[in-house]
């Protein structure tokens, strides 16, 4: 048997449409967690913020263009020799003093400047590195769905519970009047006892007590399913319960696809872009730019004069004090820690699989175990009662067997309860929390 075993499990809970206000099934409840939640919308906005930073980083490989337009006036000999040369108004003199003691000139600089890098190690692993990044807000955001549809589920089942609970502390309430009422008349035959009508009225209202604990645990459960779905205070009905197929005795080993995991690799590996990039430092920097300058010594945005350039310089660091070789040694003990993470996290994963199985399959045998003692015991109270209504048997050990069956009774809804979630966590482990319960991580239904 393979994993399908656990989706059909899981899929006995599902159902179709509905309305606004409606009862939700345990996939519309999942999928409107993952819908709706904060942490999902915040994991989703830091995943654009990081594809934007990768749109950033790519800009690097690309050109820039600058356009300037700038004022500057003088009366220092050598610029304002400058000036009238950019302007193309050079007037030459024999008059060394022409020179030497120069009018203050203007000039209104329009320039458009290219700028093109030809090699920069930087540009290239900070696209890398941004990618990866990219990658593991990704991962982040599936394991957030998965860990929010997980408390969804969790949610549920605890609404579940509350609802089979609320249902026999109801049948309890019940056969607790029942036996007051044959006590009573007993007493008014002559043939019962003053004490026993006071121990079933004991427990009468014990069962009233256990009713009203269990309707406010109903309530609380479904204000929870509320919160767990992003809805603010609201109360949240689930579907009818259907019954639970019997877990299978084992559960074969299957593939993990754990977000978690992918992201620590992923930042392994960016950790290692990081080292990279720290060894590329030592290496020189290329790059080309061009402008085109118009001057005037009037208006801004004049052309009196026209000149364009070209250039291209290598930048090449010898020596930075040591910062580089520092950097590059941070970066290797950052990679080394990351991959130990990686290793032990890889080690905890396979563990919680393993345990979760291992769970899964023990509530299955204590949900049979349950399910037998509750028939037990509700055959020994049937029969307890008929003794009790022929005189044959004091209503003390019916009402021990009563408690007993409150008891199994409890049990078994908690029972199948446990075998639910420990199905459903088998697939969490796994990392195929969603898939198992075929819903899309990108779903938005």
């Amino acid at each position: 048997m393979k994993m399908g075993s656990v989706l059909v499990l899981l899929a006995v809970l599902l159902g179709g449409g509905r309305a606004l206000g409606e009862p939700l099934d345990l996939r519309q409840a999942v999928a409107e967690a993952v819908r709706r939640q904060p942490q999902v919308e915040a994991a989703e906005a830091e995943a654009r913020a990081a594809a934007a930073a990768v749109g950033a980083a790519r800009s690097g490989r690309l050109p820039r263009l600058l356009f300037s337009e700038s004022f500057y006036t003088t009366d220092e000999p050598a610029g304002s020799l400058f000036i009238s040369m950019n302007q193309e108004d050079l007037r030459l003199s024999q008059d060394a003093d022409t020179y030497n003691y120069p009018p203050s000139r203007k000039d209104f600089e329009t320039r458009l400047t290219l700028e093109q890098n030809l090699y920069d190690p930087d540009v290239g692993y900070g696209v890398k590195r941004a990618e990866k990044g990219a990658a593991l807000a990704a991962a982040g955001v599936r394991q957030t769905r998965q860990e929010i549809a997980f408390a969804a589920f969790r949610a549920y089942l605890e609404v579940r519970q509350a609802e089979a609970a609320l249902a026999w502390v109801e049948s309890s309430r019940a056969e607790a009047g029942e036996l007051l009422r044959l006590a009573r008349e007993r007493q008014a035959a002559g043939i019962g006892l003053k004490a026993d009508v006071l121990r079933a009225e004991a427990q009468q209202g014990r069962s009233e007590r256990m009713a009203i604990a269990a309707k406010n645990d109903l309530r609380l459960a479904r204000l929870g399913l509320g919160l767990a779905l992003g809805r603010d205070g609201e109360e949240v009905e689930i579907a009818e319960n259907r019954d639970v197929p019997p877990l299978p005795p084992e559960l074969p080993p299957v593939p993990m696809a754990r977000a978690d995991l992918e992201a620590l690799a992923l930042s392994v590996d960016e950790a290692e872009l990081g080292y990279q990039q720290g060894r590329a430092a030592y290496l020189p920097r290329l790059g080309l730019s061009a402008s085109y300058a118009f001057h005037d010594e009037d208006l801004p945005f004049g052309t009196d004069a026209a000149a364009w350039t070209v250039r291209a310089g290598l930048n090449w660091e010898l020596f930075d004090g040591f910062r580089r070789s520092h950097q590059l040694e941070q970066a290797a003990a950052e990679q080394q820690a990351r991959s130990a993470r990686l290793r032990e996290a890889s080690r905890q994963a396979r563990f919680q699989l393993e345990e979760a199985r291992l769970r899964a399959r023990e509530a299955g045998e204590q949900k049979a175990v349950a399910e037998k003692e509750l028939a037990a015991v509700g055959e020994s109270r049937r029969l307890l009662l008929e003794r009790y209504e022929a005189g044959l048997e004091e209503l003390s050990t019916l009402l021990a067997v009563q408690e007993a069956l409150d008891r199994a009774r409890y049990e078994s809804v908690a029972a199948a309860n446990r075998e639910l979630l420990a199905t459903g966590n088998i697939a969490y482990r796994n990392g195929t929390f969603l898939q198992t319960l075929g819903i899309d991580g990108e779903d938005k239904p």
